[in-house]
C-alpha cells in the first residue's frame, strides 16, 4: 500500500494565503488489501435477507431462518452509491456461476417410499416396518377406481360402501367415483415490515448495524461470500463477512433491483414536486 501525501493549494506560498496553523494534505488510499479481523474472519451464514430503504442509506438484513425465533445474524448499512455497484458485481458474479454450474435452483424434496404392505407408508430410504408386526393379509386384485373394504389403496379412488355392495351384473348399478371438492387456494398477502420484524429476533448489539462503503463478491459450487468493507485510511478493514447459498442468491438480486428501482423512482417524484429555484425561472436573469 502507498500512500503519498501531496500539499493542498491551501498552503501554497505563491498565493499570498499561506497559513502556517492551517495545514491540510491529499491522501492517496490504496484499497488492494483489506484487513479482516478475528472476530469476522469466520463470517455468519444467513438463509435469506431483507432489503430495507433510508432516506440517505440502505439497510441489509441477513436473516438465519433455520432457528426458531427467526433472528437477523448481521446487518449491514450501504450508502446508496454502492447500491448500483453491488449489483453489477453481483449480477456479474452470478453470470460466471452460471457458465460453471448452470443456475443455482432449489432442492426439490423427495417423494415418500412406499414399502412393505398398502397399510404402511414409510417416508425416506432405509425405513422397513418393524418385525413384530403381524404382515398384512395379500391384497387381492380389485377394478379400477375401487378398493376392497371401503379403504383406498395408495394411488386409488375411495368409493362408497353402498356402491361397492352393489352387484356389478345390477344393469342399474352404476358405479360413480366419489367426487372430492378441492379448498379454493387464496393468494398470501406477504407481510408487512411490522410483521415481519414482530416475529425476528434483532439482538440490541445489532439494532446500529455495521457501516461498509464496498463489497467484495466471491463463490464456489455451493454457497456466494461477501465481505463488506471500510475504505478508510489507513487501512481498508473487513466490517462484516455473510455466507449464502447459491440458491438464494437470485432472490437476493432481485430484491435489490426491485428496492433500488423503487429508490429512484421516490427520487424523481420528490423531484418533480419541488418547485424550481428563483434563479432557475425561464425568462428571469
Amino acid at each position: 500500500m502507498s500512500d503519498e501525501p501531496t500539499p493542498a493549494e491551501n498552503n501554497d506560498e505563491s498565493s499570498g494565503e499561506f497559513n502556517p496553523e492551517r495545514h491540510t494534505q491529499e491522501i492517496r488510499h490504496s484499497q488492494v488489501s483489506a484487513r479482516v479481523p478475528e472476530g469476522v474472519s469466520k463470517g455468519v451464514f444467513s438463509t435469506g435477507a431483507v432489503v430495507l430503504q433510508g432516506g440517505h442509506e440502505f439497510i441489509l438484513d441477513f436473516l438465519l431462518r433455520i432457528s426458531t425465533p427467526q433472528q437477523v445474524v448481521a446487518r449491514v448499512v450501504l450508502p446508496i452509491g454502492v447500491v448500483p455497484q453491488m449489483i453489477r458485481a453481483l449480477r456479474d458474479n452470478l453470470n460466471n456461476y452460471e457458465k460453471r454450474f448452470g443456475f443455482p435452483t432449489m432442492p426439490a424434496p423427495l417423494p415418500p417410499q412406499v414399502t412393505g404392505s398398502s397399510d404402511a407408508i414409510n417416508v425416506g430410504a432405509g425405513l422397513e416396518s418393524p418385525a413384530s408386526e403381524t404382515p398384512a393379509p395379500p391384497v387381492t386384485e380389485t377394478p379400477s377406481g375401487t378398493s376392497a373394504g371401503g379403504t383406498g389403496a395408495v394411488g386409488e379412488t375411495v368409493t362408497s360402501e353402498t356402491e361397492s355392495a352393489q352387484s356389478p351384473e345390477d344393469p342399474q348399478a352404476v358405479e360413480k367415483p366419489q367426487s372430492v371438492e378441492k379448498p379454493t387456494e387464496t393468494a398470501q398477502k406477504p407481510p408487512s415490515a411490522e410483521e415481519l420484524y414482530d416475529e425476528l429476533k434483532l439482538p440490541d448489539e445489532m439494532l446500529s448495524g455495521v457501516y461498509a462503503n464496498a463489497v467484495r463478491i466471491g463463490h464456489s459450487a455451493t454457497e456466494f461470500s461477501f465481505d463488506f468493507i471500510t475504505t478508510f485510511f489507513p487501512r481498508s478493514c473487513v466490517s462484516a463477512r455473510v455466507h449464502l447459498a447459491a440458491p438464494n442468491i437470485p432472490r437476493l438480486l432481485d430484491s435489490l433491483t426491485h428496492s433500488f428501482e423503487q429508490f429512484q423512482r421516490k427520487v424523481a417524484q420528490q423531484q418533480k414536486r419541488q418547485p424550481p429555484a428563483a434563479g432557475d425561472q425561464p425568462g428571469e436573469l
